[in-house]
């Protein structure tokens, strides 16, 4: 009982300040009114897009309900990997809430998942400042451990990036595990840490490599700080202790880590970033509660009373001199990295992110929280070290009052927490009364928790105006759910959900469909699909179903979710088209492929397809009042002429068969077409970002060919456009009806698909090459009737493997790239632990064995 009451007085802190941090973040959603507790959405960009379809596409595998693994993944971009999906978005220790809850509950377990990460951050943060100074207030502690949690870095950049809190919560915990290593307290300590260290990593190995730099610049100021009395040699001993557990726990990681390594390069680049610093004031804006700039300055505000109490740190003649200015420098110089381009390079791994540039930003705010424990737990003295830093906030509090990062609540709330924090210490320094000194410390962890929440309150605010959310799983959901599940027929053919509530459908709603959007997109599919006509955004992370009849033959999508045009939402309900017209998954086609010598997306369509089934016309522009054409290189020019009104129309006339479809194939354009010669349609926004680069938009249907076979093309612009003079393509929908059939007529005995893999039986006959409708990737090995595996060719894109006469079995199987690299480093760092564990339990032996000869 006393070793319980023992433990409960010295651990509380950590359980109280999760539970408080976590508290704060549910009830500035319930003041925002946002799900769950209301109508509001809370699923802003990525989270919306990308966590949520992800989580449950995690849940459906785990539970056998998916087609795919963990390691690919049937259901997206027509069969992409999955595991460096698994680690970029999914791979959180707390990821096991989504497998609890009912799939339709997704929306709340990525709530959960963040209220939990933040409590953990709390809660190890807490942990830390305790064990760093021990006899500090603990309710100090608290709020310390409160104010990092829900840091505004956690709830303006991460909470809708919710694997990134996984960041947050390795700080605190890496800093502990060195800690505990530092003192030497038990040997143990070297052989749990690496275990832990392989955790937080394969929770999210991009912010937890920030958090491992953030702690190592720790260590280096524990170790500087220490007493004169601390021989380097130890120290260094120390500090090598340290790194061969960090490193061995990254090494046990490898398995995991290598081949998303190795995924991470073989994704979708997009365009080099040059970092520039941002403007002084408005950086250093930032720290002031309230502030909100998401995904464009770094979220450092630790609240009012950790900022002021950091302040205080170099001031505080009760720190060594020593500490104090190792400290001070190595946070001052943390916080300028930030600013410089090589070190922010070296954050952010030598890859400078297009958005959210300053996402270490929550090591800044961990650095703040532990200086100022540190200069509170070692008592504030003078009135130097309380006046200057609240002088010093207000300075900066006026400097910011019109920074386009500073809100209302700002403005509210750090002239209050610095006026109740210097009446506080007041309290504390004067003799008053116990219940007055206790009322005083209420007063300020009560003000601390407020600030906290409604900072929370106005970051959401002022990042509603400037992202979009999306709506929680509810009655849409389960409509498309399940038109989609009525035509499930896989593998025989595809059936795809759409993009009518994200980009990710086909892992949220279910089917085998197109839509794709990750970092982790490999390149080869991402420029395969915009070969096919296919649209995209963020450089081609994304992409955008042209639902092109030729595309769909080819990959086998016979059914899908569309939305008719309508008056309103309300008459245009979601329903299922299906399409006769498609060859299977698997065909065997002639030995030699049949190329088309038709310009992209329409020759390789037809490549892809074996058949000639377009007729691509040159465009001949017509003389329209207002507007000039010319043809540069290929390409058409509309320039419209100086005084037209705007928009201006620019027409176009081009020759094919009669009776043929006409499509538009023009990713760059940015304008209207005329659809079936009375819809205007947008091809792409004048808002549309850098387009060509950033966006494109997807082949589109113009109409029917009339029986004159004059194609008459109608666009209009608001300013200067680019047409490719083989924009037009007339589909010739006889031909596409022979070509499938011959497509049908060649389809293998059986085709079984599992996880990552495909068994297709063959009927024995004449050699061919058996084409997959998948994309090629590295990491597929196919092998003919049990021989060796080979690396399957490419057909127009496709995996295709030749087979000799007589064949009867293909077997192909997928395994990430760096699979044996990462178990190689993995089994040498478990061996590296082995010896580790051998030779302590040698040393302690040998003690032993000394000890007992003494006695």
């Amino acid at each position: 009982m006393r070793l319980g009451r023992t433990f409960g007085r010295r651990h509380w802190p950590v359980p109280v300040a999760a539970a408080a941090a976590g508290a704060t973040f549910v009830a500035s959603g319930i003041i925002r009114g946002t799900y769950p507790f209301g109508d509001g959405h809370r699923s802003t960009n990525d989270l919306g897009q990308q966590f949520v379809p992800m989580y449950a596409h995690f849940r459906d595998v785990v539970t056998g309900q998916a087609p795919g693994d963990l390691l690919f993944n049937w259901s997206s971009g027509f069969g992409v990997p999955f595991l460096g999906d698994l680690m970029a978005y999914v791979g959180s220790t707390l990821s096991w809430i989504a497998l609890v809850l009912p799939r339709d509950r997704i929306d709340l377990a990525l709530f959960l998942v963040a209220v939990a990460a933040i409590a953990l951050g709390a809660g190890a943060m807490t942990a830390y400042l305790r064990r760093l100074r021990p006899t500090g207030p603990a309710w100090l502690a608290v709020a310390g451990g409160v104010s990092y949690g829900a840091c505004a870095w956690s709830i303006d950049d991460a909470a809708y990036m919710t694997v990134w809190l996984n960041g947050m919560v390795a700080f605190p915990v890496i800093c502990l595990l060195c800690e505990w290593i530092l003192r030497r307290r038990s040997a143990t300590s070297l052989l749990v840490t690496p275990f832990v260290i392989a955790l937080l990593w394969t929770s999210h190995f991009y912010t937890v490599y920030m958090a491992t730099i953030g702690a190592a610049i720790v260590v280096v100021a524990r170790i500087l700080s220490y007493d004169a009395l601390v021989s380097w040699r130890d120290r260094l001993t120390a500090a090598v202790r340290c790194m061969v557990a960090v490193g061995i726990g990254i090494g046990l990681a490898a398995p995991l880590l290598v081949p998303t390594f190795q995924a991470i390069r073989a994704a979708r680049p997009s365009p080099k970033t040059t970092f520039q610093p941002h403007d002084p004031v408005e950086f250093l804006s930032r720290l002031l509660p309230g502030s909100e700039g998401v995904g464009s300055s770094p979220g450092l505000a630790v609240g009012t009373l950790m900022l002021l109490l950091a302040l205080s740190f170099p001031l505080n003649r009760a720190i060594a001199v020593r500490e104090r200015a190792v400290w001070s420098v190595l946070v001052a110089l943390t916080l300028l990295s930030m600013q410089v381009r090589f070190t922010h390079e070296v954050w952010h791994g030598f890859d400078s992110p297009n958005g959210s540039p300053f996402r270490q930003a929550f090591v800044v705010a961990g650095m703040l929280v532990i200086i100022g424990w540190m200069s509170a737990a070692s008592g504030l003295r003078s009135v130097v070290s309380v006046a200057v830093p609240v002088g010093l906030v207000m300075v900066l509090y006026a400097v910011t009052w019109n920074v386009r990062y500073i809100t209302a609540t700002t403005h509210i709330a750090v002239p209050i927490l610095a006026a109740v924090a210097v009446l506080a210490w007041l309290a504390t320094r004067r003799p008053v009364p116990d219940w007055v000194r206790r009322g005083a410390v209420a007063l300020l962890v009560g003000a601390v928790l407020v600030e906290v929440t409604m900072s929370a309150v106005a970051i959401d605010v002022a990042r509603g105006k400037i992202l979009s959310a999306a709506a929680p799983w509810g009655e849409e959901h389960d409509e498309l759910r399940s038109l989609v599940t009525s035509a499930d027929d896989w593998p025989l053919h595809r059936a795809a959900p759409g993009a009518e509530v994200s980009v990710n459908d086909p892992m949220l709603i279910g089917g085998q469909g197109p839509q794709y959007y990750s970092s982790t997109i490999p390149d080869d599919i991402s420029q395969e699909l915009m070969g096919l006509g296919f649209g995209y955004s963020s450089y081609g992370r994304a992409t955008v179903d042209p639902q092109n009849p030729v595309v769909d033959a080819v990959f086998s999508v016979h059914a899908r979710v569309v939305v008719d045009s309508g008056v309103s939402d309300a008459e245009r309900p979601p329903r299922l088209a299906t399409n006769d017209g498609v060859a299977p998954l698997v065909t065997v086609r002639p030995i030699k492929a049949w190329a088309s010598s038709d310009p992209e997306p329409y020759g390789l369509q037809e490549s892809a397809l074996g058949a000639d089934v377009y007729t691509v016309p040159t465009l001949k522009p017509q003389q329209v009042p207002g507007v000039r054409v010319s043809d540069r290189q290929g390409n058409l020019l509309i320039n419209p002429v100086a005084g037209a009104a705007k928009p201006v129309e620019a027409r176009f006339v081009a020759t094919c068969r009669a009776g043929s479809e006409a499509y538009l194939a023009a990713p760059t354009f940015v304008g209207e077409v005329l659809v079936d010669g009375s819809d205007w349609q947008t091809v792409l926004d004048p808002k549309a970002k850098r387009p060509g680069v950033y966006s494109g938009a997807p082949m589109r249907r113009l109409g029917a060919v009339g029986a004159d076979g004059v194609v008459e093309l109608a666009v209009r612009v608001r300013g200067p456009a680019r047409l490719p003079a083989s924009a037009i393509g007339c589909l010739d929908r006889e031909r596409l009806t022979a070509a499938v059939g011959r497509l049908n007529a060649s389809k293998p005995a059986a085709v079984s698909v599992g996880g990552h893999s495909l068994d297709i039986g063959l009927t024995p006959g004449a050699a061919g090459t058996v084409v997959i409708g998948v994309i090629r990737i590295q990491g597929w090995r196919c092998s003919v009737d049990g021989g060796a595996a080979r690396s399957p060719s490419v057909r127009a894109g496709l995996m295709a493997v030749p087979v000799g006469a007589g064949a009867s079995d293909v077997s192909c199987v997928y395994r990430p790239v760096g699979t044996r690299m990462g178990l190689a480093v993995g089994a040498i760092a478990l061996m590296g632990l082995v010896l580790i564990a051998g030779a302590l339990l040698l040393t302690r032996r040998r003690a032993g064995g000394r000890i007992a000869a003494h006695g």
